[in-house]
């Protein structure tokens, strides 16, 4: 038979709540380390579900596709042939000749609009085009390898995510994880005390935040650090560099409400301590 502890030995926590409180904790800091997971997960996964969206994407794919092609001087070279040749033909549609994409013009659009108008119009049909295939749009024969125009990986990689199936991934991804989020924080409040509860959401949020802001800012910097004269290279570090600024930023936005959110729950907690200690105490003669 054991002796029982000494009383000095135990702990002023232990003595009131026991054995119990202490698995408790243990299962909401668990639940607390999910949510911060949650808010990492969602974070990404809106980003890319933003950075994707066809509105944002196809402006952020002709922005490089602009590079990609070179088409202002494609234009300029080809434009007055391109224009003879629709004029003189019987065809009503045909694919623009030695431009990368396989786009397809009418008669009528080639003759009657104006440059702009047709720069525009190619420039919103390779972007569609880009959209939907991914980078694999530039490749017309199935045979060519685009690693040949350019050895950087991680460019082709980035532009090839900003397309329509990998914004449907990212739209389930984020409805699960914002779902994971509300059940979480749910739990979190619902267990918690005080001013501890709004302390927990915002340590969440703030933790889950910096891992992204760390390694969205990383990752630009080393796309930013690769720099060759190739247009394809070039056309790829711009989109690149672009949709990795939308998870950058959002990250940020979360950071910083965390810290609010955390840094407001201290000081509401000092000032209740404040007020608490500086109120009168009514006693039963009072009545």
């Amino acid at each position: 038979m054991h002796s029982a502890p000494e009383s000095s030995d135990v702990s002023v926590r232990d003595r009131v709540y026991g054995e119990a409180t202490r698995s408790y904790e243990g299962r909401r800091s668990f639940v607390v380390v999910l949510l911060t997971i949650c808010v990492f997960v969602f974070i990404i996964s809106l980003s890319c579900r933003q950075a994707t969206a066809p509105g944002p994407a196809r402006n952020v794919l002709e922005s490089g596709i602009v590079t990609l092609t070179d088409l202002d001087q494609f234009l300029a070279d080809d434009g007055p042939a391109l224009r003879e040749s629709a004029a003189q033909s019987e065809v009503e549609q045909f694919v623009i000749p030695d431009y990368p994409l396989d786009i397809v013009l009418t008669r009528t659009e080639v003759v009657d609009s104006t440059d702009v108008e047709l720069r525009q119009l190619i420039l919103e049909r390779s972007s569609g085009l880009l959209y939907a295939r991914g980078i694999e749009a530039f490749d017309r024969t199935g045979d060519q390898n685009l690693r040949r125009f350019s050895i950087q990986g991680i460019l082709e990689l980035g532009v090839s995510q900003v397309s329509e199936p990998t914004h449907n991934r990212a739209s389930m991804f984020a409805g699960a994880s914002l779902l994971g989020c509300a059940l979480c924080g749910a739990i979190v409040v619902a267990t918690g005390t005080g001013w501890g509860r709004m302390r927990s959401l915002g340590m969440a949020a703030a933790a889950g935040a910096i891992p992204v802001v760390i390694m969205f800012f990383l990752l630009r910097l080393i796309v930013g650090a690769i720099g060759s004269g190739d247009p394809f290279v070039s056309g790829n570090r711009d989109i690149t560099k672009a949709a990795l600024g939308v998870p950058l930023q959002n990250a940020l936005i979360v950071l910083v409400m965390g810290a609010a959110i955390v840094a407001a729950s201290v000081v509401l907690s000092r000032l209740e301590r404040i007020v608490s200690r500086s109120a009168p105490l009514v006693s039963e003669d009072d009545y």
